[in-house]
This record gives structure tokens, sequence and C-alpha cells, in this order.
């Protein structure tokens, strides 16, 4: 029994801090220090290790043994691998999506989007990505395939953070508000490769926003290491010599 509770302990934690990480209440590269998030928990060591080992699965910690843990920096290899598999899966949901969808689904992301409004206003970052996470899940929920979407939302930390920043950028919320009410447009107007195209605009703006992120919040991001070249040493023509 107490293991039981051992595990719902670790799982409750695990979402806690994961829900700071992706919030940004821990920042990238903050130190993680074992003892006293055991203290502000109120809970033992152990279900908190266990956590920031899950955490470290997810790309979302590092663990440095016997130096300590740290909030992983956003990896940008990893935020287009994460968009990547976002846009693979989305894409072929649209599609699906574009053959059930009922008036009721539409109202439910226009729902979503009054909601990014309101978020707007208020400057509440947080609130405007649950939102805009709750308009896109719309379109798996109603084809049946909310698994799938709980999968990309739990591979995608990197790409969860990039976009939580990129939201103080000048025009960003507008845009993405923009893009939303003309993706319920086209649906309303059953123009399938209009929806399509707005989809492929939606999940590509990061790809022009990454660079003002890296420029704006340097300390945040993982540096790329070049590789160095490979030589293969000459032994035959050093035999000759």
């Amino acid at each position: 029994m107490s293991h039981i509770v051992r595990i719902t302990a670790s799982e409750e934690i695990y979402q806690t801090l994961r829900s700071a990480i992706l919030s940004l209440r821990f920042k990238p590269g903050e130190e993680l220090n074992l003892s006293l998030l055991s203290e502000q928990l109120q809970v033992s060591r152990s279900p908190v290790r266990d956590a920031l080992m899950k955490l470290s699965t997810d790309n979302l910690v590092d663990i440095f043994p016997q130096k300590g843990t740290r909030v992983s920096l956003i990896d940008l290899k990893q935020v287009e691998e994460e968009r990547f598999l976002r846009k693979s899966l989305e894409e072929s949901a649209v599609r699906k999506f574009f053959n059930t969808y009922t008036e009721e689904h539409l109202h439910l992301m226009e729902e979503s989007i009054l909601l990014q409004k309101e978020a707007m206003k208020d400057e509440n970052f947080i609130d405007f990505l649950a939102a805009d996470n709750a308009f896109h899940g719309v379109i798996f929920s109603a084809i049946n395939m909310s698994r799938i979407w709980n999968l990309i939302q739990s591979q995608g930390g990197n790409h969860h953070r990039i976009r939580l920043l990129s939201f103080a950028e000048k025009n960003v919320l507008d845009n993405i508000i923009e893009q939303h009410q003309n993706m319920v447009g086209a649906f309303r107007f059953k123009d399938l490769k209009e929806i399509l195209n707005l989809e492929d605009m939606h999940l590509s703006k990061l790809l022009h926003e990454k660079e003002g992120m890296v420029l704006r919040y340097p300390h945040y991001f993982k540096k790329e290491v070049p590789s160095q070249p490979f030589y293969l040493r000459n032994t035959y023509t050093k035999e000759l010599s």
C-alpha cells in the first residue's frame, strides 16, 4: 500500500514541477536543489528524486551525478523535432476532422479564441497558451484521437517553452488569433486547401521567430557545439616517410 502512495506522490510532484518548468516559473538553466524542493513541497527526497528522473526523460531537466540538477536549456534541435512531430500529426488530423466536424466543434474553437482574446488583454501568456492548446485539442478530440494530442503535449516541452517566450514579441498574439479565426472561417466555407495552407503557416511561424528568441534570451538556449573534423591517421604514409 505504501508503494502505491509513493507512486501517487511522485506523479503529483512530477506534474507540479513540470508545470513550473513549462510556465517558465523555473527558468531554463535554473538549478533545482533536491533538498530545497523536498522542503518546499513538504515531502521526502525520494518522490522528488523520482519526479526529477522522469522529467529528465522528457528532456526538461539535466541531472549531473554528484553535481546537481538544473532545468534543461531549450534545445533548438529538439524544438524542430517536436514542431515536426506536431505538424505531421496535426495536418493528418485536420484532414480527418474536415470530413467529420460539426458546428458544435467550431463553436468550441470560437470559445477558445474568446479566451485567447481575454488572456491577451490581461497579458496572461500562460492562459493564452492554454486556450491555444484547447483550440487545437478540439480537432483531435473530435476524431477520437485525444491520446495523440496528449502525446504531442507530453513530447513538446522545448516547443512549448519557446512558444511561450515568443508571445512577448510584437503582434504575435494578434497574428495567432487572426490565424485561428481564419481557420474557423475556412472550415465553414469547406475550403480544405485554405485550411491546410493556414495550418502550415500557423505551425511554421516559429521557424521565423526563433532567431529573435535566441538573440533576446541567449542564456535560455543550448549552445550548438560545432562538430570537430575527424581525420584518419595515415599510418601507411608515416611508415614510408
